[in-house]
């Protein structure tokens, strides 16, 4: 294609033939004069029919204005159409085609080294002994077309890293597996994973204290009911069993005989 060639060409430009400079003189004369009269009750209605008439005016040079401008868009409006459906269209499909190309192979050089990156991160993840800890999936990294590997495996290996010493503060702690869960289901930041963890330890032993609180004003009202219970039952009155007397005979040493006397007295029991 010569580019020194025009191939869209104006023969003629539109020729709008108008008298706006001279009109303009005489619409600021109007306006002015319409816009210096005083509106007062006696002369509103005049006022109101210089308003109409200047109305008027302008709504029929816009009717003029919108002509003109119809009958040039009509001119390139029927161009545009050639336009398109020779040229624009014939570009953009090809855009279109060329793009989708692109897109392919990027993504098969792109998946290729992702899968190289993911066996040698599956690698170094299972030499350190992580394979329950994480998956590749965890591991953030941005693979594209222009990222070496060699700066992908940095940042596999330092998020390892990062990990394994994570794994070795955690494993000393006595809230181990409420901070590993944390850990591992909120991005692996084991700061956040800790502060996580005490929190919820510390809200546990609130509701502890105040269980044990409950639970000793319990005891005690317990106590107090028991007391008050014993206090009635002392208080109430006691059915007195009338004294009477009673003979009986015993056959026995004169040492057991002494030891029953000895009995019944001790019971309250008078002897005659």
């Amino acid at each position: 294609m010569n580019n020194k060639q025009d191939l869209i060409v104006l023969e003629q430009l539109p020729i709008i033939k108008t008298y706006l400079e001279k009109l303009s003189l005489e619409i600021k004369e109007k306006v002015d004069k319409a816009t210096s009269l005083v509106c007062t009750p006696d002369n509103y209605k005049e006022i109101k029919e210089v308003r109409a008439t200047l109305t008027k005016e302008f709504n029929e040079l816009e009717t003029q204005r919108k002509q003109v401008k119809n009958a040039i868009m009509e001119k390139y409006n029927a161009f545009e159409e050639v336009y398109k459906e020779n040229v624009a269209n014939l570009y953009q499909e090809a855009d279109r085609d060329l793009k989708k190309k692109i897109d392919e192979s990027i993504y098969i050089l792109v998946k290729e080294k992702e899968d190289k990156i993911k066996q040698f991160a599956e690698e170094h993840i299972k030499f350190n002994h992580l394979e329950t800890i994480i998956e590749f999936k965890d591991i953030p990294l941005n693979i594209n077309l222009s990222c070496s590997m060699k700066s992908l495996e940095n940042d596999v290996l330092a998020f390892i890293k990062m990990v394994s010493d994570d794994m070795e503060c955690i494993s000393s702690d006595e809230y181990r597996d409420e901070i590993l869960y944390e850990y591992q289901h909120n991005g692996f930041k084991y700061t956040n994973a800790i502060m996580t963890v005490r929190k919820k330890q510390e809200e546990i032993q609130k509701i502890k204290q105040q269980q044990e609180k409950i639970e000793e004003v319990k005891q005690e009202e317990i106590k107090v009911a028991e007391v008050v219970e014993e206090v009635v039952e002392l208080a109430m009155p006691k059915e007195v069993e009338p004294i009477e007397t009673w003979q009986f005979t015993i056959k026995a040493t004169k040492t057991q005989a002494k030891e029953i006397k000895e009995f019944i007295k001790s019971k309250g029991v008078e002897i005659l």
